[in-house]
């Protein structure tokens, strides 16, 4: 639920931006409107679950991939506000390779204690190569 949150949130303050991201130079592949919404609700239902299966677990010191997660959840929101708020696309690309880096380790730590919770984040990171390559290019065309 606290992801949901999150993204209702980042899609609130941003809404009013939209506008100015239609007008940017996109590039070629660039996913229709509707995709986005979509995507990005099924991708925080799928932290929601993994992060579930992680802190479910009793025998396990889930400090780390807790912290991780939570890390990589504030990069997440604060990128939208870098991007579509103030324009700043170097800034969101460079954002967003962290936020690749931050994803990738909590893959790997989750999938340490929970195979499962690891692999439900790999379509998210899949989208995020694909919102990092939106950044550059916005940055590169505008």
């Amino acid at each position: 639920m606290i992801c949901l949150i999150v993204g209702v949130i980042s899609g609130i303050m941003t809404s009013d931006s939209m506008d100015i991201y239609r007008s940017l130079n996109l590039p070629d592949f660039t996913p229709p409107a509707i995709a986005f919404p979509i995507v990005w609700t099924l991708l925080y239902i799928l932290m929601g679950i993994s992060l579930y299966l992680i802190v479910s677990k009793k025998d396990v010191d889930v400090k780390i991939p807790v912290t991780i997660f939570a890390i990589q959840l504030v990069m997440n929101f604060c990128w939208s506000p870098i991007f579509f708020i103030y324009g700043q696309y170097l800034l969101a690309f460079i954002w967003i390779v962290i936020l690749w880096i931050l994803v990738l380790a909590m893959v790997l730590t989750f999938r340490k204690i929970d195979a499962k919770a690891g692999y439900l984040q790999i379509p998210y990171l899949l989208w995020l190569i694909i919102a990092g390559y939106l950044s550059c290019s916005v940055y590169l065309l505008n």
